[in-house]
């Protein structure tokens, strides 16, 4: 019997193509002319020299950190951020050139010195971590970089703004180490402008302490995707961009502000068709039960690839560009879907997830709602287990 395969081109370490062989018929196709059609757009949004940071955590957001990295590397991009050590490694591994920020905190703080090691910039938050720095500067006889955050009411990590101060003079009076960014994070810039702007204030007040008074140097950013088209003055020197590099909308009615491209589908092709009758149940739990003879397909996608169970009975997919009922419970690896009001249909044919097929499209966002939570829960928590090739 042949054994059916998809085959895509990757790009290997030695920046060669070599043809790669999987046999899952459950695919990511992440397209590179839309993420750098995102990119043109988002540049030309900010001034001329503001700098622009790429957040590629998680994944890239579950689209492919390695495979985009070196898209966005392509692109000129000033700086790539990541959540933790491990992510660096892997771009530094994958032969990644760009400044990388680890945007989490590091603890134990001995492991400051894995980050440095591997040319990656920290966070540092604390007295304690400044004073590590300046040890581990001696210890590796080089002047070290690293960012300052400062917490202006995300609650999550970060120095409070009184004891900033404190920190900033220290850092002043050191000859080992250099704060070459300081940045902050909007906790509700999508919802709550007033709060926003406090931060911003808060923020800014820190920023011109700094500068004014310490005569110190460095990058200020604070900006991310919902900022980045709300409000121009919170540009500063460099903006953080996530999820709309990846044409996901941080905010409803963004087409008002920039027209951006989704830049991740995910697909799959029909591994089993059955003919039922009228009353026929389907899956775990029996709660779908046809109403007439039917047509059901099984695709192999279930919870261990991130469809999530609470998308059972309630999203579509597409097949001959038409949507197609999810039915029944989603299982851990199979998806049951009805497909007898599409002609022709057969085994292998493909079903789109997530993107386009003829005039009909599944969004992100239609599947967030219907799990009610945000649109890049759903990227983030597609499973690793799943190819991502590049189109």
């Amino acid at each position: 019997m042949k054994k059916q395969f998809l085959n895509a081109n990757i790009i290997a370490k030695d920046n060669k193509k070599k043809q790669v062989f999987f046999f899952t018929q459950n695919w990511v196709e992440i397209d590179k002319s839309d993420f750098h059609f995102n990119m043109k757009k988002i540049k030309e949004h900010v001034a001329k020299d503001t700098k622009v940071m790429i957040v590629m955590k998680a994944n890239a957001y579950g689209h492919g950190g390695i495979i985009l990295a070196k898209e966005a590397q392509k692109a000129g991009v000033y700086c790539i951020a990541v959540s933790s050590i491990e992510e660096g490694i892997q771009l530094r591994e994958s032969g990644i050139k760009n400044n990388v920020l680890i945007l989490g905190n590091i603890y134990p703080f001995e492991n400051l010195n894995v980050a440095l090691v591997h040319s990656l910039i920290p966070t540092v938050s604390t007295m304690t971590e400044i004073s590590v720095l300046e040890h581990l500067s001696t210890k590796l006889n080089k002047k070290i970089n690293f960012h300052l955050q400062i917490d202006t009411g995300m609650g999550r990590i970060g120095a409070m703004p009184e004891v900033s101060y404190s920190i900033l003079r220290k850092i002043a009076q050191s000859t080992r180490i250099n704060m070459e960014g300081m940045y902050t994070h909007f906790s509700v810039a999508d919802t709550d402008p007033i709060f926003t702007q406090s931060q911003f204030e808060i923020f800014s007040k820190i920023i011109k302490f700094a500068r004014a008074n310490l005569k110190l140097k460095f990058v200020a950013h604070a900006a991310n995707s919902a900022t980045l088209f709300k409000n121009t003055s919170f540009h500063l020197d460099m903006v953080r961009v996530g999820l709309s590099i990846y044409g996901l909308t941080p905010f409803k009615y963004i087409d008002r502000f920039l027209k951006l491209k989704p830049v991740l589908s995910w697909k799959t092709k029909i591994s089993f068709l059955n003919r039922v009758p009228s009353g026929f149940c389907v899956s775990y739990g029996r709660t779908f039960v046809t109403n007439k003879a039917s047509v059901i397909a099984t695709i192999p996608v279930g919870y261990a690839d991130g469809y999530n169970r609470l998308l059972s009975n309630r999203c579509n997919v597409l097949v001959h560009g038409k949507r197609c009922p999810v039915i029944g419970k989603i299982t851990m690896d199979m998806t049951m879907i009805d497909v007898t009001n599409v002609k022709g249909v057969t085994l292998g044919d493909e079903v789109v997830l997530i993107g386009s097929q003829g005039k009909e499209q599944i969004k992100v966002d239609e599947l967030a709602k219907i799990q009610n939570t945000i649109n890049y829960e759903i990227t983030c928590t597609i499973s690793p287990r799943i190819p991502r090739i590049i189109v």
